[in-house]
Formats: structure tokens, sequence, C-alpha cells
């Protein structure tokens, strides 16, 4: 889809000429003069190697989430994220390869990344702005009206920064159309349709109520080559999860999950899981042991290490989840769907670090080694919660149409849930990773989860059709 990709495109775009500006300007400052052309370009060949790691972590950190960069407090905290944590990335890579590199660039670096910040910030600056001006804004028109046109509406008005004006249809009269009660391409309409809309949102069905006008403007679009959107497209272009009431229809399921049959996919993420679980297997050994004997020694020799739990998997399959335990014995007795208060009794000071820093998760590469669960996909839940949902929400059972994953899409973007209104809407971003998975969005996943284990739910930037 076309509505927000180009803007991040260029977004990256700039971040690529700015890098390479960043890198002259480290080699000015450091001379105080001009650099012969030969010696930047020798510096060009060998920074290059820190290009894809800068790009790659401000993707990670937010850097090139519209409206996360649209208030100047988040850009500064999210620039200020990033200068870190490139800075730590691009000192281990030189330290690990700097006999390859054949420049020893230490200053130059630093200066480098310095000064890509700074240009990078004021880049999204000057960029939002842009977006806000005439010459970015797309005229977004739409025809028909749901409760969902409706909130999509309210939300681009509040949200400019989204780069999308909300304009209304022209006006047609008696004259403009005829009066046949089906759909047609029948001419043109409305003088210069072009120059009032770059973007037609269509509901379909609420548009059949009247056909003959529903005609006239679509074959005028088409006419104009204006390109025209469903209304549920648009939703989940714009907010990046689909409506759960759109899912229940056999129409949705049939035209978006159950033809896809690609084989290449299914092998190759499950190579990659059975390399990534075994892997980080070995990897956290270490830190296993000095988990296992923390609990241990935080809870008594005789306590549990670690927690089992029956959770639903693919197509409604159960199997027995790994975490090291958080909480006290018992506490699973509280029932499922229970809203704990932030000072949870039932979690342990231990318990709180591990929840914290995600590292009670580590258990689940053996669920993934098994076959039970994937790296990426669905977060499995409890089985009793799941016989509750699946009561009150008919089409909740969609999400066990792939296996579960010990990160997934509604992870990186939603809130821990604990009520089934907050399910519902955790909902709306799993079934967006079944009809999307792929290996490109598996890694777009994986590597926000970096970012999404050190963010706390209220610092969340929310993707909701109501004002940010």
């Amino acid at each position: 889809m076309f509505l927000f990709r180009w803007r991040r495109f260029l977004l990256f775009l700039g971040d690529v000429a700015l890098f390479y500006a960043a890198l002259a300007l480290a080699l000015i400052t450091r001379r105080f003069s001009l650099v012969p052309f030969a010696f930047f370009m020798e510096h060009v060949r060998v920074f290059s190697v820190f290009l894809p790691v800068c790009t790659g972590i401000f993707y990670v950190v937010g850097f090139y989430d519209l409206r996360r960069i649209n208030k100047l407090v988040h850009l500064i905290n999210t620039s200020l994220v990033s200068f870190v944590v490139n800075l730590a990335a691009a000192s281990a890579l030189f330290y690990a390869f700097y006999l390859q590199l054949g420049l020893t660039p230490k200053t130059h670096l630093l200066l480098t990344i310095l000064f890509l910040h700074i240009l990078a910030t004021v880049w999204r600056r000057i960029w939002t702005r842009a977006v806000l001006s005439r010459l970015l804004v797309q005229k977004v028109a739409f025809l028909g009206t749901n409760p969902l046109v409706e909130e999509m509406r309210k939300d681009l008005h509040k949200n400019p920064h989204l780069g999308f004006s909300v304009v209304e249809l022209p006006g047609l009269g008696a004259a403009d159309y005829n009066k046949e009660g089906y759909w047609r391409p029948n001419g043109r309409c409305c003088g210069d349709l072009s120059s009032k809309i770059d973007l037609l949102v269509v509901d379909a069905d609420d548009a059949e109520k009247d056909p003959s006008i529903e005609g006239l403007l679509l074959s005028t679009a088409v006419m104009e080559e204006i390109p025209i959107i469903t209304h549920l497209d648009f939703y989940e272009e714009l907010y990046e999860k689909i409506p759960p009431e759109h899912a229940a229809k056999p129409s949705w399921l049939l035209s978006n999950v159950l033809h896809q049959n690609d084989q290449f996919y299914g092998i190759f993420k499950r190579a990659i899981d059975i390399i990534g679980a075994a892997s980080g297997l070995i990897l956290t050994l270490p830190l296993t042991a000095a988990i296992f004997a923390a609990v241990k020694v935080s809870a008594g020799f005789e306590a549990p290490v670690f927690f089992f739990q029956k959770r639903v998997g693919h197509l409604g399959k159960r199997f027995i989840i790994w975490k090291f335990r958080t909480m006290v014995v018992g506490a699973e007795k509280a029932g499922p769907l229970y809203k704990a208060e932030a000072a949870d009794a039932r979690i342990t000071k231990l318990g709180r670090v591990l929840r914290g820093t995600r590292l009670d998760e580590i258990p689940q590469l053996w669920n993934v080694l098994k076959g039970d669960m994937s790296l990426v996909g669905p977060r499995p839940e409890w089985v009793s919660e799941v016989r509750i949902l699946e009561r009150s929400v008919a089409h909740y059972h969609l999400r066990h149409l792939i296996k579960p994953g010990v990160t997934g899409w509604a992870q990186i973007n939603y809130h821990a849930t604990s009520s089934e209104a907050e399910s519902v809407e955790k909902l709306h971003y799993d079934l967006y990773y079944v009809k999307n998975m792929s290996l490109a969005l598996d890694l777009g996943i994986i590597l926000r989860t970096f970012r999404r284990v050190f963010q706390k739910d209220a610092g969340m930037v929310k993707k909701t059709a109501l004002p940010v």
C-alpha cells in the first residue's frame, strides 16, 4: 500500500544522505579545513559499513514512527536513545573489525554519529512541517459512511501530521447522472475531480444505497486516475490492524488466509525458529543458570523455578508453556482476565525484575524448539481465558490459524490485556499479522521487540481510531 510507506521511505533516503553529510562534517571538524575528495571517499568506503547499523537502530527505536516523531518531546527522547544505542553498536562493530576496516577513525566515528543525530532530528522537524504543508498533504474523500469511517474522519482531523486532509465529495445535481438502479461507468462529473481529491476511500456496502451516484463518482475517479481504496484497507494501513468484526465474515477468511499456501515461507520460518531457539538457549545458558540460582535463593530451595501452564496453540492444540516463575505459588487461582494493580502482591521482588526485562520468557525458546510455538506469532493465551473470549468474541479463534509466538505484532503495538475489551483490541493486531505475515514483517517485529522490552505500557504511542 502507498499511504505511509513513501513517507517513511523518503525519511530513510534523507537519513542516508545525512549520514554522509555527517561524515563530511566530522572530517572537516577534525581537520579544521576542507578535506581532499579522495580522503573523503576513502572514509565513505569504510563508514558505509555503519550505515545499515544506524538506520536499523533508527527503525528499532521508532525514528520512522510518524506518530512518535510528531511531538518534539518524543522526537528528542527518541534521538537521545538512538544516539546512545548507535554509539555503543558502532563502537562494538569498530573494535570487532577494526583490522579489516583499514582505518582507525575513533574520533571520526563519534563525531559522525553525533552530527547524524543532530541532522536527523532537525530533518524530522522539517519533514513534519513539510507534511503539514499543502504540497504533501493528500486530500481524502470518503464515499459511504459507517462507524469506522467516522472514527477515521475524526482521527485525521485531529492528527494532521499523518498527512491527510479530509475533504467532502462534490455535490451532484440531478442533471449530472441518470437514475438507473445499477452501477456502470457512465462518464465524468464534478468538473476536474482530481484537483479536489487525491484519494477516494469507499465503503462499497453503504455506497450501494445510491448506485447511480457511486457509478458516476467511481468512473470519474478511474478516468482521472484517482487512487481508490476500500475503507477497510484504508483502516488497516492507517492503524496497522484489522477490525475483528470484518474478519469474522467468511469472505475475509477465504480471501486473506485460507488461500495462502506459501510453502517456502513456512519452511524458512521453521528453520529460523529452530536456529534462533537453539542459539538462544545456548547463548543464554549462563544467564539461565544465574536466574535459576537467584530464584532458589530468593524463594527457597523447595520453591519451583519454572512456571508451567496449559495454553492454546495452533488450530486450538493445547500445550504446556515454560516460563521462569515470577509470582508466588498459586497466583493463577485469581482466575483469567485478572486486572492486577500496579503493586501486585502476587509478584515477587525478583519476579518484577524478570518481568521488566522479559527474562522470564527465556524458557519459551524450548517451546519454539519443540514446535509448539514460533519466534513470531500471536501470544498463546491461557486455556481458561480462551474459553471466556471465544464465547464473547465469536471470531477470537481466528488467531489460532497460525502458531503462537514468543513475540508478535500485538505485543509490540499494544499493552498486556486484563479484560475482554482489551483482548478484542489486541485481536485487531493479531489478525493483521495473520493476514500479512511474511519474512520481512517477522524481521521487523523481532527488531522492534528490542525496543518493546524497555518500553513501559504507559509510554506507548497508541494507534487507535481515536485522537492520539
